[in-house]
């Protein structure tokens, strides 16, 4: 029976990675193996928070008030749906399982929840040179610049360590301005006939969350 907990922990573990999710979605977490031979489980949030406790004898599920119309559980494979997520739901999930002989934890989760990125901003400076001009994408703290000629610009990528992201590239004849994270991007692009025969009107944003 050890041998057997051994096993089931250790494929979680090598298997669970971090889920990452946008503000007002939703998650599902799950566990990998069999949960027969278990009694009870506690879902726990950040080593402390108990967000639900199920009796598989009386079938009973005990929801902690914080979860409450946020929480769906599955009695048969234990694992939970947590909806209308927000930012300080982020954090470390886990399973704590028990029967007669041992109590052990089961799967671990790492949740990160953030918002959806803001639509970048790109400029356009003009050089004495018709024929040139500099681009300059911004979103949240992040900016790059590129320096373009007639069909040609010079891509150009930065990521915090946040794992926001912003980066000017070339798409058959557009410029694409793309602000991004972990759970949404956002862009501003502009067609290179626009940025040689005028400086405005050139705004066209495109977002997936």
């Amino acid at each position: 029976m050890e041998t057997k907990l051994q096993l089931i922990f250790t494929l979680c573990t090598l298997i669970s990675i971090t889920v990452f999710r946008v503000v007002g979605g939703s998650v599902q977490l799950e566990i990998n193996g069999s949960v027969s031979e278990f009694d009870e489980f506690t879902w726990i949030f950040n080593e402390s928070v108990s967000v639900l406790k199920y009796y598989k004898k009386y079938k009973d599920v005990t929801l902690s008030p914080r979860y409450k119309h946020r929480v769906e559980f599955n009695m048969e494979t234990c694992s939970l749906i947590l909806k209308n997520l927000q930012k300080t739901d982020s954090g470390l999930y886990k399973v704590k399982a028990s029967n007669a002989l041992q109590t052990t934890i089961l799967c671990v989760h790492r949740l990160s929840v953030s918002d959806p990125v803001e639509a970048p901003v790109l400029t356009l400076s003009n050089s004495a040179d018709p024929c040139n001009s500099t681009l300059t994408c911004r979103g949240h703290d992040l900016s790059v610049s590129s320096m373009c000629s007639y069909r040609t610009c010079e891509e150009k990528e930065v990521t915090s360590p946040g794992g926001v992201a912003l980066s000017l590239s070339v798409r058959d004849s557009t410029i694409i301005c793309n602000h991004s994270n972990p759970v949404s991007w956002k862009q501003e692009n502009i067609t290179f006939t626009h940025l040689f025969a005028h400086t405005g009107t050139h705004t066209h944003t495109h977002t997936v969350v």
